[in-house]
């Protein structure tokens, strides 16, 4: 299995919704941009299956990237964003457990948030994974930053796309 981990686009910070429930903000023009960036990304990356939070940031991250390669996107409520109190174990073990519920897939693209998406790069990849610097907002993972996370000699490896960790 490839998979593809996907930081939504930039959203409303300033919505008057909660972030953390669904549906959560929608994204700026700046976001909807970024969305629409992925497409010549990954569209010939072999993707064959799109999974997203159910926080409407992702689901629209998603959108342009399932249109292009005519994929339906598929719901998965553990790869939601962190709950308030929710420890960090616990994020780790239903992203472990989305990520084996795609294990039928060769090519994944999955939508997720900063916090829950650094714990499932620095998990599978025992630690090995070179994040960058935090943002002004504490998260290692920019705005619509992509990782390719692959299986190489036995452990998973991962690389930032585009190079440099540049976002979309």
């Amino acid at each position: 299995m490839f998979l593809y981990l996907i930081r939504h686009a930039q959203p409303h910070y300033n919505a008057p919704v909660p972030y953390h429930v669904p549906p959560g903000p929608e994204l700026t023009e700046r976001g909807l941009e970024q969305a629409a960036a992925l497409v010549p990304m990954l569209r010939g990356a072999g993707i064959d299956r799109i999974v997203s939070s159910p926080l409407r940031r992702c689901i629209m991250t998603a959108e342009p990237l399932a249109a292009a390669l005519g994929l339906d996107i598929r719901i998965d409520e553990d790869v939601r964003e962190s709950q308030p109190g929710e420890a960090t174990a616990d994020v780790m073990v239903r992203m472990l457990r989305a990520t084996l519920a795609q294990s039928d897939a060769r090519v994944v693209a999955l939508f997720s948030h900063a916090a829950p998406l650094t714990e499932l790069l620095r998990t599978l990849t025992h630690d090995e994974v070179v994040l960058p610097a935090k943002d002004y907002r504490g998260n290692h993972l920019a705005e619509c930053m992509v990782w390719g996370l692959y299986v190489r000699d036995g452990r998973w490896k991962a690389q930032h796309l585009p190079p440099q960790g540049r976002s979309c």
